[in-house]
């Protein structure tokens, strides 16, 4: 039975936790308020055409998250760091540590099978700064996520918490909104 040494088990955990950001916690965190009413007929007022854009860019910011988190577990349970679907979700820095964490299961014959549960919230819409940026934070539940070794289906060791807090950046580029940071807050359970 294939056995992956203790400090490389550390190491594939601490990496992969970063694959578990892809969810922001509406169990664990604030929300952003949603754009005001506008009388019809009327011409929109600037506060509220700027609601709106901050409504569009946290629902854009909120799909491509989930689209991420989506994209990250087929990857994880492959595993396959090229996978195409995480080039859609992902910009750098972030793209390159999943890509590292998933190569880091690939050469140590691990996957993942399961799925996380995640309930991701808007917590900041900057679309004042350069590049546009929108804050999401999460509750990820890995309850049902588990990372075995892809021989035997047996698990690897993992004492990690399995609900905790993960938060996110996702920017606004010429090609569109990319999952760009990502924390795991396993100090924070929620």
């Amino acid at each position: 039975m294939h056995r992956v040494p203790q400090h490389t088990t550390r190491r594939v955990l601490a990496i992969l936790v970063s694959l578990a950001i892809l969810a922001a916690a509406g169990a664990c965190g604030g929300g952003m308020e949603g754009p005001r009413a506008v009388p019809v007929g009327a011409a929109p007022s600037p506060a509220a055409t700027g609601d709106t854009a901050r409504s569009k860019a946290a629902d854009a910011a909120l799909a491509v998250y989930n689209g991420y988190m989506q994209a990250a577990q087929k990857a994880s349970a492959i595993p396959d760091p090229r996978h195409p679907d995480l080039r859609k979700y992902l910009g750098d820095p972030l793209y390159a540590r999943v890509q590292a964490g998933i190569g880091l299961l690939e050469r140590e014959g691990a996957v993942r099978e399961g799925q996380l549960k995640i309930n991701p919230t808007v917590t900041v819409v900057d679309l004042e700064s350069t590049p546009k940026t929108v804050q999401i934070q999460d509750c990820v539940d890995g309850t049902d996520y588990k990372m075995v070794y892809q021989t035997t289906r047996s698990p690897v060791p993992d004492k990690r918490n399995v609900r905790y807090v993960a938060t996110a950046t996702v920017t606004l580029f010429d090609e569109g909104w990319l999952v760009t940071q990502g924390l795991s807050h396993e100090d924070q359970p929620c």
